[in-house]
């Protein structure tokens, strides 16, 4: 119970924190702040401004792609069960290349990316709060 209870507050408290940062973020952008408040929209919101929208719609069909193939996976050996996982690691690419597209957006290189990837807490934060101001999307080009 006690664990149950830390987790949902550790994971409320990092959720809030990123739409913190991405309320920021997409002001920054020229979006509307409210946008970062629900889930999967600003996930696409962040494509738009930052790469391609086309990328968003492949990675949320991947998403659902994957996410039946691993329901109906019988075992961890079957066929289904790894094109679940290969189909998982290519949505992964997607976003870690989307991190690096966000980075050039705000004007910072691959180690900003890295750290947007692995860390969006605190690096949505630093990008909405912090000195980096929006440049442009390298890819509408």
């Amino acid at each position: 119970m006690l664990f149950s209870t830390t987790y949902t507050v550790l994971g409320l408290a990092w959720y809030i924190l990123v739409v913190i940062g991405a309320w920021q973020m997409f002001t920054k952008a020229g979006e509307a702040g409210w946008k970062a408040l629900i889930p999967v929209y600003n996930l696409y919101i962040v494509f738009k401004f930052s790469w391609q929208t086309m990328y968003f719609w492949i990675w949320l069909a991947l998403t659902i792609i994957s996410t039946l193939m691993g329901a109906n996976a019988n075992d961890a050996t079957g066929m289904m069960y790894w094109a679940a996982w290969i189909i998982g690691f290519i949505q992964l690419l997607i976003l870690c290349n989307l991190a690096f597209k966000v980075s050039l957006s705000f004007g910072h290189g691959i180690w900003f990316a890295l750290g947007l990837y692995f860390f969006p807490f605190l690096f949505t934060l630093i990008i909405g709060f912090g000195s980096s101001r929006y440049v442009g999307n390298y890819s509408a080009y």
